[in-house]
């Protein structure tokens, strides 16, 4: 048999092929401008050189499985190198679990400053708000990185210019494969475009499709240069207010309307039965005890009243408090933790003010 010689890499081989002269102009331009700024790159010393680079290229990725609609997905370099400065890779089924409580979380622009003005950086530089090309450009290299992630299964942006330059409205779809994941991105989507000065007027969410919907419409800050920060924050704090409602919280699970309500210490929380107050103190006391230091347990035990909102401590270093609780209204919780407290430590009163102290035998 005789055996097949593999081909010469040398370039003697000639193909011809027919461009339009738009494409053409397109590569020459191309190819001049990086030669310029790369003059020492191979790829870019001649026309050929580059539509052999780019030609290899493209069937070493076909042979490895890609096919022709993958090398339009591809994300480039900039864009890829930009989120990696803020992103990371992670166990999705840990992340999913983890960012379930997180769902009516407010994004607050000073918690997340960085993060924002990269993101804007990110647009400014590489958008013009008056072509939609350069808009739709920008959002598909950054749609490529989507889908890149395994969180992405559909994600578009449609444009419509009104009668004036500045009346540009779009309508933003994005689905995703995992339920909490889709939610946060809803949210960080919604608070990016506040950012950069577009306001959502209507919105879809189905949480079992895991899909969501914004109608947008520009405002003046998107033709704006400067942060206009107290604007911008305004406009973030809109559009959230589609996600973080309390029509929206009191619908889902109970726990997120209890989160909103432990940052109230206008609120308490009670029991309401003699029963259900023993079972509570009884597992809250033995757990102290079990993973914490003997010396600590009163300050502990007050750490508890004060997650129900029952007392205020002054000082964690003296183990002086006072109550919040009204005397007149709250007269038998007063005393219930004035009695719990007492059984292993000593309470004096001065001014309306309490102070614990430790007995010797605990």
């Amino acid at each position: 048999m005789v055996s097949e010689k593999p081909l010469s890499k040398k370039k003697i081989a000639q193909q011809t092929i027919s461009l339009s002269p738009a494409l053409k102009d397109r590569i020459e331009k191309y190819v001049k401008e990086n030669n310029e700024k790369n003059p020492e790159d191979e790829r870019f010393r001649s026309v050929s050189s580059f539509y052999n680079y780019v030609m290899t290229l493209s069937m070493d990725s076909l042979e490895k499985g890609k096919n022709l609609d993958d090398l339009k997905s591809f994300v480039d370099a900039e864009i890829k190198g930009f989120f990696d400065k803020i992103t990371f890779n992670a166990l999705i089924p840990y992340y999913e679990t983890a960012i379930r409580t997180n769902r009516y979380t407010h994004l607050f622009f000073e918690k997340n400053t960085f993060f924002y003005l990269t993101l804007r950086r990110l647009y400014l530089a590489r958008m013009d708000p008056y072509d939609n090309i350069s808009i739709k450009t920008i959002f598909n290299r950054v749609r490529n990185f989507l889908f890149s992630n395994n969180l992405t299964r559909e994600v578009n942006l449609d444009l419509f210019t009104g009668k004036t330059g500045k009346d540009l409205s779009g309508v933003f779809e994005y689905a995703g494969i995992y339920k909490n994941l889709t939610f946060e991105n809803c949210k960080y989507n919604a608070a990016l475009f506040g950012l950069l000065g577009v306001k959502i007027t209507n919105f879809l969410y189905s949480d079992k499709d895991d899909y969501f919907r914004f109608d947008l419409k520009t405002t003046d800050l998107f033709y704006r240069k400067d942060l206009a920060k107290k604007e911008r924050i305004k406009l973030i704090n809109h559009n959230l207010s589609y996600f973080i409602n309390y029509l929206r919280i009191i619908d889902d699970k109970a726990y997120y309307f209890w989160m909103k309500l432990a940052d109230d210490k206008r609120v308490i929380i009670t029991f309401n039965n003699e029963e259900t107050k023993n079972d509570w103190i009884n597992l809250i006391q033995s757990e102290i005890e079990k993973f914490g230091d003997k010396e600590d347990y009163p300050l502990n035990m007050l750490k508890f009243f004060e997650k129900l909102h029952w007392i205020e401590i002054e000082s964690e270093k003296d183990l002086i408090f006072h109550f919040r609780l009204s005397k007149t209204k709250y007269q038998n919780e007063r005393e219930f933790l004035i009695e719990t407290l007492s059984k292993k430590s000593k309470i004096s009163q001065t001014n309306g003010k309490y102070q614990v102290k430790k007995l010797n035998d605990y």
